[in-house]
């Protein structure tokens, strides 16, 4: 639910990436072929 959860999303997401200018998709979807409330998608680097 995009109109409920995208602030809190922000909010955890700019916590986690204040010094990085870390790339993220965002999609809203009205509805999904299984019951799951996020699906991610990540690249990483160490």
């Amino acid at each position: 639910d995009m109109d409920r959860d995208f602030k809190g999303y922000n909010k955890v997401y700019s916590e986690y990436f204040q010094d990085v200018g870390a790339t993220r998709t965002t999609l809203a979807v009205r509805a999904l072929p299984t019951p799951i409330a996020v699906e991610l998608k990540v690249i990483a680097s160490l």
